[in-house]
């Protein structure tokens, strides 16, 4: 029985396929629309393309300005590096000149004392 009712829904299906198919090929409507439906199909395809070329060139350009946005992030996180470490170099400089200093007077305070103890001593 199974097999009976897929073959009578096969066959329905086959002639709603080829009376469709003869409407659309053979009578003068059929072929009007289905005329109308090539040229609807056309007209989705080429929207489409067009879409799709206005979308291309509008992802380009976001990719552009995205590039050029990056290359400035970066130019200015080089610069603010340099910066940072040509401060930090200063302040090394700057500290060492001040120890450099601090031992100079430390070793010409102790020159003094030590030469004031000489004195001392060769006074006694």
């Amino acid at each position: 029985m199974e097999n009976k009712n897929g073959l009578i829904a096969f066959a329905l299906l086959g002639l709603a396929a080829g009376a469709a198919a003869y409407y659309l090929l053979a009578t003068d409507d059929g072929k009007r629309q289905l005329e109308r439906a090539n040229e609807g199909v056309k007209d989705l395809t080429k929207s489409i393309k067009e879409l799709s070329e206005k979308e291309a060139k509008r992802a380009a350009k976001l990719a552009k300005s995205t590039k050029a946005e990056l290359d400035n992030l970066k130019a200015k996180a080089k610069d603010a590096g340099v910066r940072a470490v040509d401060a930090a170099a200063d302040k090394a400089h700057k500290l060492a000149d001040k120890a450099s200093h601090a031992v100079h007077s430390a070793e010409d305070q102790a020159e003094q004392v030590i030469e004031k103890a000489k004195s001392e001593f060769d006074k006694a």
